[in-house]
């Protein structure tokens, strides 16, 4: 128990860097509330409807968000560091 070597502990993130966190999260969200925007079905996309390549290309949005929050707030961590 007491032989385990000390991990280094990761600092939390900085305030400028949660807040942009927060507006690539909340940017999605906002924009899959926004029903009346994407609520029609014209411009089409090689035949496609807009409401559903748009549903397509806000999914896309998403995970690239939520990729680049992961990488903002975690920076320079590795999997699993600070676990016992």
């Amino acid at each position: 128990m007491g032989d385990t070597p000390d991990l280094p502990r990761s600092h939390p993130p900085g305030k400028p860097r949660l807040l942009l966190g927060a507006v690539l999260i909340l940017f999605p969200v906002v924009l899959g509330l926004a029903v009346p925007l994407y609520q029609r079905t014209g411009p089409e996309l090689g035949g496609i409807p807009f409401f559903y390549w748009f549903q397509m290309a806000a999914a896309v949005l998403t995970a690239v968000c939520t990729s680049l929050v992961y990488r903002l707030l975690y920076r320079g961590e590795r999997d699993g560091e600070g676990e016992q």
